[in-house]
């Protein structure tokens, strides 16, 4: 008989432990993917940080490698325009120099004619003037046709000759003045051009230094956009793993949280029915007892 009532206890004690291992178990389960299921959260929120600071700095570094190449295209057309208008310039004072050259010839080969031909109408009018003295002279105030025929006629050389060294002299002065003149202008547009062009030529090697520096710096802004996109993939490969989305994840894993609480209520309900079992069987033990008890002092 003790040893029906030790094989029951043992029983019902067994069944209990059975129902709170597994109810321990299941606890354990659900701290785990509770802790799991957090987990999840603080990656995926870390991932939305992280994907959020990778956009904005992959943006960001693509933006000043875009103005790094507005810069270059802006300055190397503008180089290119001043070392065109260097070009014109440059063109420009040769044809200068070639009018002044030919100008120069020109005028010397006035002055040169002039120079020549001055003394000769010179030398003439004096010849015509002595002559007309000498006709004079010799005629006195004799009255006759001949004499004034002949002195007319030299009046009227005289006058041409006198004429024409007036006309040739003007026209030289006027010549030498307006010879001046030009030459004045040609050196003042001659002094304008080269100072332009000494500024276009200073401003255009002064950006071919800047577009070297500015070329240095968009390498290095390049090379810095490249480790971000790099960046930028290591990140996405870290957060997007699956085709399963972070929301869906969570879910399927709430889900089974619930499941497993629902599991345990029900272990919960099943282990107080058991225990009402056990002490139902314990108590039979005990009446059992005692009636054995009962038929053994009656024997006696």
């Amino acid at each position: 008989l003790a040893r029906r009532v030790g094989n029951m206890m043992r029983e019902a004690a067994a069944g209990s432990d059975v129902f709170a291992k597994i109810t321990t178990m299941i606890s354990n389960m659900i701290s785990k993917m509770e802790k799991s299921l957090a987990e999840d959260v603080n990656q995926a929120q870390q991932c939305e940080i992280d994907m959020k600071a990778a956009k904005e700095k992959l943006a960001a570094k693509t933006s000043e490698v875009s103005k790094y190449q507005n810069r270059i295209d802006q300055a190397a057309s503008k180089s290119a325009g001043l070392k065109a208008d260097v070009s014109e310039l440059q063109k420009a004072l040769s044809a200068l120099a070639e009018a002044k050259a030919s100008a120069t010839k020109v005028r010397n080969d006035e002055s040169k004619l002039f120079k020549k031909s001055e003394p000769e109408i010179q030398e003439g009018l004096e010849g015509v003037k002595m002559a007309m003295k000498v006709l004079r002279d010799y005629y006195g105030k004799k009255d006759g046709g001949a004499a004034t025929g002949i002195l007319g006629m030299l009046e009227v050389v005289e006058s041409d000759f006198a004429k024409n060294l007036a006309q040739m002299r003007v026209a030289e002065t006027t010549a030498a003045d307006d010879f001046k003149k030009d030459m004045e202008e040609m050196k003042l547009e001659g002094t304008r051009k080269e100072q332009d062009m000494k500024y276009k030529t200073e401003a255009h090697h002064q950006l071919d230094a800047d577009l070297a520096g500015l070329q240095s710096d968009a390498e290095s802004a390049q090379s810095m956009l490249e480790d971000e996109k790099q960046y930028a993939e290591t990140i996405k490969a870290k957060c997007v793993v699956t085709p399963e989305s972070f929301e869906e994840k969570r879910a399927k894993r709430q889900q089974e949280i619930e499941d497993l609480k629902n599991a345990l209520v029900a272990l919960d309900s099943s282990n107080t029915t058991a225990t009402s079992l056990v002490q139902k069987q314990k108590a039979s033990v005990v009446r059992q007892l005692r009636g054995s008890h009962a038929a053994d002092a009656m024997d006696h």
